[in-house]
């Protein structure tokens, strides 16, 4: 029973997640008061052109630690070279990766919310592939080794943080794709026992 606690709560999250896209909609209006804030966030984080160096390095090199292949690498790593437990954390890892991934995918295609700087950037905005899938790790990893928890989702909030300053996503996109990336973490990691009897 335990383990059923996890979906509904991604039920009544992706209910709100609805309700919220309702009442911003799927393009930034200036007379929306959440999209107000979210393009103020974007205009004070983002860094236009001539950019700020290094900071703009380190957030280039940053922003790749929430991107698929680094996710993958890790995993497959992981389940290639590590022994019994770090070849389960590998699965896990894929299991919330490809969880992660479709709802990402999935809500990208419902909300068709344009990127801030759309003529750079075509596909949607909503939510942050980067932040989903490195909230997704974070909370798999943080599962398997408590002691770095904070230092994971640190890294993480990080991550997110770099998509704003590169003008690739506004706030919201990333928090929604933090939520959705931690939420199936918490899943996965809670349905691990069926999980690992799959031999993938």
């Amino acid at each position: 029973m335990k383990y059923l606690q996890p979906r509904s709560n991604f039920v009544r999250l992706t209910i709100i997640l609805i309700v919220f896209w309702g009442i911003t909609g799927s393009e930034v209006n200036a007379d929306n008061i959440l999209a107000r804030w979210d393009q103020r966030l974007f205009d004070r984080f983002y860094d236009a052109p001539p950019h700020s160096e290094p900071m703009w390095t380190a957030m280039e090199v940053t922003t790749e630690f929430g991107h698929y292949r680094s996710v993958m690498g890790l995993s497959i790593l992981l389940m290639a070279y590590g022994n019994k437990d770090r070849q389960n954390t590998g699965r896990l890892l894929s299991s919330a990766y490809l969880s992660t991934g479709v709802i990402t995918y999935g809500m990208k295609q419902l909300f068709q919310r344009k990127r801030p700087l759309d003529d750079m950037l075509g596909n949607p905005s909503m939510p942050s592939g980067h932040a989903s899938i490195a909230f997704s790790a974070a909370t798999i990893l943080g599962y398997r080794y408590p002691k770095w928890r904070i230092p994971l989702y640190l890294g993480a909030g990080l991550v997110g943080f770099s998509r704003i300053y590169l003008g690739r996503h506004y706030t919201s996109d990333v928090l929604v794709g933090a939520v959705i990336g931690t939420t199936m973490g918490v899943i996965v990691w809670h349905n691990r026992v069926t999980l690992l009897q799959w031999k993938f």
